[in-house]
């Protein structure tokens, strides 16, 4: 339970921040003619969507992950050894992203996509932002493969109808999070930030991104090496 808790947790964070579109998008209200009921609106409408898609995916499992499997390798079928070379072939794919995407992002001049969309919607309302934060969620779904993996494992682990509620909710949670602490912070300190927003929001994204692409593959190859000493992983649970 508690490694499917870390599982869970982990994934989520994981798909919060490295989907930095959103992010970028509630950072961006912040500057329409009214932030608060505009970002407020992109947080219901994303969170809510989302869960709704995971309950969805939870209540129809199994067809979910068979059309995953045609797209996706099963990795958790393979044996140990065979399964640990191929994570951490991806922990050093993931370890060498954040360095290589920082120098390519660091390198382009174009404007965002976001920065042109917002400076066309300054007057939205919270009833617009509600239906964007839903079609991003419902568009985005079925590539969110930390999400579906997440449902996967914890239909797999059999704890009924209120235990995977209770598991999907936890996903949820921890998926909004990042953006819940900046709202409140805009919320908190709105005259101080405001005034520099544009100036740095790129540059955050771009840290955050970089920071957790290599630090979850560090993780990863960290787990590789704990298993090929001890014969036993970090965790339990297979992370891929």
């Amino acid at each position: 339970m508690t490694d499917l808790a870390w599982f869970v947790s982990g994934a989520a964070l994981f798909d919060s921040v490295s989907t930095t579109q959103q992010i970028i998008i509630l950072i961006l209200l912040f500057s329409t003619n009214r932030p608060l009921p505009a970002s407020l609106g992109f947080l219901v409408g994303l969170s809510g969507a989302y869960l709704l898609c995971g309950a969805l995916g939870l209540a129809f499992v199994a067809p979910m992950m068979a059309l995953v499997a045609v797209f996706v390798p099963n990795l958790n079928a393979l044996p140990d050894a065979a399964y640990y070379q191929a994570q951490g072939l991806t922990g050093a794919v993931l370890l060498a992203a954040g360095p290589l995407w920082w120098w390519w992002q660091s390198r382009s001049r174009k404007p965002s996509l976001e920065n042109q969309l917002i400076s066309r919607l300054k007057g939205i309302n919270f009833g617009g932002t509600l239906a964007l934060g839903a079609f991003l969620s419902v568009t985005s779904f079925p590539f969110a493969l930390p999400y579906v993996a997440s449902i996967g494992k914890i239909a797999a682990a059999s704890l009924g109808a209120t235990g995977g509620a209770g598991f999907l909710l936890l996903y949820n949670l921890v998926y909004a999070l990042p953006m819940l602490v900046l709202f409140g912070v805009f919320v908190a300190l709105r005259d101080a930030v405001l005034p520099r927003l544009h100036l740095h929001v790129q540059r955050l994204n771009l840290l955050i991104t970089v920071l957790l692409l290599s630090g979850m593959g560090a993780f990863l190859l960290m787990d590789c090496w704990f298993f090929s000493f001890t014969g036993k992983a970090l965790l339990t649970s297979r992370f891929l």
